[in-house]
């Protein structure tokens, strides 16, 4: 599978669970009024989570990902700071 077709289907995968997770999300039980899902629908949907969490995982082992990015805003703070070694001072003895 060449990278092109790997990132369309990580792309695919996370539309996939986004929206599964919306529906989950929006039919939830609220205010005493049950979920209008079957028992049998949810399980259904927690089946197709854990199929898509176990490609997701495979696909960014493929891509040489890892699972724990996250996006980064342009004004956010880093967490680290990078240090020229030229700005290192040399030990003296």
């Amino acid at each position: 599978m060449d990278e092109k077709a790997l990132h369309d289907e990580q792309r695919l995968m996370r539309m996939m669970r986004k929206t599964l997770t919306s529906i989950v999300r929006d039919t939830a039980p609220r205010d005493g009024n049950p979920s209008p899902l079957t028992e049998v629908t949810v399980l259904g949907i927690k089946d197709c989570l854990m199929v898509i969490s176990s490609r997701e995982t495979e696909l960014a082992r493929l891509t040489g990902r890892t699972l724990d990015e996250r996006p980064h805003f342009t004004d956010e703070t880093p967490n680290s700071h990078a240090v020229r070694i030229s700005d290192i001072p040399k030990k003296t003895h």
